[in-house]
């Protein structure tokens, strides 16, 4: 087992501090497009998205059967369907309050290895266009090839997960009772009754 001490030195060094997380680069002799890790810190919410894929989301149906996959509908190549995907998660994220910054982690699952040069180019183009800072600062992530997806027309899974700073909301603390069992023990009935009477 080895490991690059120089390597090591530059993960420390260049790490990136987020309001909810460390990141940490990756490099072996040069700087690699993932990171090692991402630590969240503080009070976050974590987002745990499904994979998303090619699919049309005007024309494309869900199919009950290997026979009925004629319903389904994938847009283009390995190229539309990796922005198909990314354009899909940003939505999903944007619905959930959060954002592609917010970004953690990265699963890729591309069907033909040939194809992930021309994935990873189109990536680049959409991170530069949406979010150039998961450009700039590579997410943690797994790419796997030579891989089965749901559909014969899928060339691409992408799946993400994120994590979301907590809003500080304030609370305030319940008004104190007035109820007689919160008056003092020896105070008379009918005081107790004229000075709660007075407060109303």
């Amino acid at each position: 087992m080895i490991t690059n001490p120089k390597a090591r030195i530059r993960e420390r060094k260049e790490k990136v501090e987020y309001e909810w997380g460390t990141l940490w680069p990756h490099y072996h002799k040069d700087k690699v497009t993932w990171a090692t890790g991402f630590r969240t810190k503080g009070d976050v919410d974590i987002l745990f998205l499904s994979g998303e894929t090619g699919r049309d989301p005007f024309q494309d149906q869900n199919p009950l059967s290997a026979e009925d996959e004629i319903r389904t509908k994938v847009v283009g190549g390995i190229k539309e369907q990796t922005w198909q995907c990314l354009w899909a998660i940003k939505g999903n994220l944007e619905m959930m309050g959060a954002s592609l910054k917010h970004i953690v982690m990265f699963r890729w699952f591309v069907k033909k290895r040939e194809d992930r040069y021309a994935m990873r180019e189109e990536r680049d183009r959409f991170f530069a266009e949406f979010e150039p800072d998961l450009l700039e600062n590579r997410r943690p992530a797994t790419l796997l090839c030579e891989i089965g997806l749901a559909l014969p027309d899928m060339l691409i899974e992408i799946e993400a997960w994120a994590a979301v700073p907590r809003k500080n909301t304030k609370t305030t603390s319940p008004a104190p009772s007035r109820s007689l069992s919160a008056m003092p023990s020896k105070m008379p009935r009918k005081k107790a009754l004229k000075k709660l009477a007075r407060k109303e």
